[in-house]
């Protein structure tokens, strides 16, 4: 006989039902067993099926099972199974006893750009409205926590990330009815809510700023202010020393009426605040516990290494060994030991740190682009005191930025360098894109889409995923015509496309319908990438495999004790292979291998392993772009002949007790 029914997870973990399952009927004294076999499979909603021996059920979630049994002694008017239950308990036992650990460690975290994510009032633009019609889609995809880029009150010259108003939502993304409306709807769901908080820097449209420039107390010094150095023979004032901006050009911006310059590490409409101010810093100590008290689950720190510069501002800054004499003004022509990485901006990390500490369960990830790992490690202070939870990992966006540089070994070492210095009792975590850079299929190709997911989403740590990546998303070719990002445009029309950002934050792609389901306007804010008809959310779920079934499987996957907090190992590292396994208990292994090549290779695991693998293993997940029979899933495959096409993944599961 076979039956099709729901089973609902309700405990309060997830768990592997690895083991034979009784469903209990609504009689106590009726039931029925049944072993797990080929036959016994379970569909999500993304209609991908999964051997139940190898399934995970997290929290609330909903399947759909086929299952063949023979009654037992049961009348017709028994047979409505009521409960899916383990008959061993085992499995809670050690979930009863699990340490708990933040939720951070267990999510996984998605980075909205919200101008780009969905449209909901028919405009060409994103907004909040747009985020929540799609949370359901979130949370079935695996997503527990999503960062927001800025959605504050801003004149939008560096699109969010020059404030006006650090309490308040920018009309173009909604009110604060809204975004109440927001974080109510992702807690309803389990879902955590992180906001950028950008501390730097302030619009100079921000309340502060023009009372700054008035000399109104207690304002005068609220931001960097400094007298020329002298004058040119024209009369022109010349700035206190050479800093330049991270966006190109002079640092430092002369205001006529207060006859003084002041300084900025981004654009001139973004002047840095001072935090030698005592009320700079309770004003941002303020605006953190504004929104801590409104239930946000974390922050995301922008620009962090900024906050300060040397007191004694009539210094230069060194000319860089490698700077490029033809652009003086770029900001890498300087060696910057003056204006980053000060060490006051760790007693107001310190600050904050203590201030969200007097919540529950609150994060705090800081960004921190530096080529000195020491310098980025000291971001997560230590045990006597903490700072971040973590500094964002971008090795993957500095260390490795195309395919002819991402290879077997430099995967390894790119990993090693992040977990080597580390400090202990610290927390990794792997990013492989952002709205700073290009998109992870462009940069790498598109056939590793699959492979560095599984790279990001299974290694031990807290994945963060740019918006799109799950689909594999790519960089859209914007004209300079339709250019926004501000510092594409300051290179001008001839050297726009190497630096403006504008490709990787192009509308999400939702379906094939006009403008990809982002809008019912006939425009976008920028243009939408050619291949929405073919590359999209709707297209993928409805595809027999695609990437978001590859990402969904593999936020399940996760779950999992070897994910969770599993040993993590290296048997397999080659030019052209990348391998790590993760273990729990020596007595189940997942194995992942990953061909960087481009090229269809044959793998030998069993040749120069450190450590003895099994002869077999079974497929669990492989890339897309592999249709060979040899390695669908659930299939076994022999480590000493193991087929792999160019940038493929592949995830296998293990048996070592034999």
């Amino acid at each position: 006989m076979s039956i099709i029914f729901m089973v609902i997870a309700i405990g309060n973990m997830c768990g592997m039902y690895d083991k034979p399952l009784q469903i209990v009927s609504d009689r106590e004294s009726k039931g029925l067993t049944f072993s797990h076999s080929k036959n016994l499979d379970v569909v999500d909603s993304y209609g991908t099926s999964r051997h139940i021996a190898k399934y995970a059920f997290p929290l609330g979630s909903t399947f759909t099972l086929s299952v063949r049994f023979d009654l037992l002694g049961m009348s017709s008017s028994d047979k409505r199974p009521r409960l899916f239950q383990s008959s061993d308990s085992a499995t809670s036992e050690s979930v009863s006893k699990r340490k708990r650990v933040p939720w951070w460690q267990n999510e996984v975290i998605y980075q909205i750009y919200p101008r780009s994510f969905k449209d909901s009032k028919g405009l060409g633009s994103g907004d909040l409205k747009g985020i929540i019609s799609k949370l359901d889609y979130l949370k079935e995809l695996g997503i527990g926590a999503i960062w927001l880029s800025p959605i504050y009150t801003s004149p939008m010259a560096d699109f969010g990330y020059d404030i006006s108003n650090f309490m308040d939502i920018d009309p173009v993304f909604g009110n604060m009815t809204d975004f109440e409306e927001l974080l109510g709807s992702c807690h309803e769901k389990g879902l955590k809510v992180i906001m950028d908080f950008v501390p730097n820097h302030s619009s100079n449209e921000h309340e502060w700023f023009m009372k700054s420039v008035q000399m109104e107390d207690p304002y005068t010094d609220y931001y960097i202010w400094s007298d020329p150095l002298g004058f040119t023979e024209k009369g022109d004032p010349i700035p206190p020393n050479n800093w330049v901006s991270v966006f190109r050009g002079s640092a430092w911006t002369w205001v006529e009426e207060r006859q003084q310059f002041y300084f900025h590490q981004f654009l001139a409409k973004q002047p840095d605040l001072n935090f030698r101010n005592s009320h700079v810093r309770e004003e941002m100590k303020n605006i953190l516990k504004f929104w801590l008290d409104k239930g946000v689950d974390g922050f995301r720190i922008d620009a962090l290494k900024h906050l300060f510069e040397v007191e004694d501002i009539y210094q230069d800054e060194p000319i860089a060994s490698d700077s490029n004499l033809n652009y003086p003004f770029d900001y890498g022509s300087l060696c910057h030991t003056l204006t980053v990485n000060q060490p006051e901006t760790f007693d107001v990390l310190k600050e904050w740190r203590e201030l969200a500490s007097q919540y529950t369960d609150k994060l705090l990830m800081v960004e921190i682009y530096d080529g000195e790992i020491e310098q980025v490690m000291n971001y997560y202070g230590n045990e006597r005191n903490p700072l971040a939870d973590f500094p964002f990992n971008f090795l993957m966006i500095d260390k490795l930025k195309n395919r002819t540089e991402l290879t077997g070994k430099s995967l390894k070492s790119t990993v090693d360098i992040w977990m080597d210095n580390m400090p202990e009792g610290k927390w990794p975590n792997w990013v492989l894109g952002n709205h700073d850079s290009g998109r992870m299929g462009s940069r790498f190709g598109e056939d590793l889409i699959d492979a560095l997911n599984m790279l990001c989403l299974l290694l031990p740590g807290t994945p963060i995923t740019y918006y799109g990546e799950e689909i594999g998303m790519i960089n859209t070719w914007i004209s300079w015509k339709d250019t926004q990002d501000p510092q594409g445009c300051r290179y001008g029309p001839k050297l726009y496309e190497k630096y403006s950002r504008d490709p990787a934050r192009t509308p999400m792609q939702w379906d094939s319908t006009s403008c990809a389901g982002f809008t019912t306007h006939t425009e976008t804010w920028l243009p939408i990438n050619e291949n929405y008809k073919t590359l999209n959310v709707k297209a993928q779920i409805e595809a027999a495999s695609s990437h978001l079934k590859i990402y969904r499987s593999l936020t399940l996957l996760r779950k999992e004790e070897a994910f969770r907090s599993g040993k993590l190992s290296y048997p397999v590292i080659t030019n052209d292979v990348f391998s790590f396994a993760r273990s729990v208990n020596d007595c189940e292994m997942y194995l992942v291998v990953i061909n960087t090549s481009e090229n269809n290779i044959m793998v030998n695991m069993h040749k120069n392993a450190n450590f003895r693998l099994p002869d077999t293993g079974v497929v669990i997940l492989r890339s897309i772009t592999d249709s060979s029979e040899n390695t669908v899933p659930h299939s076994e495959v022999s480590l000493s002949n193991l087929e792999m096409v160019g940038g493929e993944g592949l995830v296998l599961s293990l048996d070592i007790q034999s």
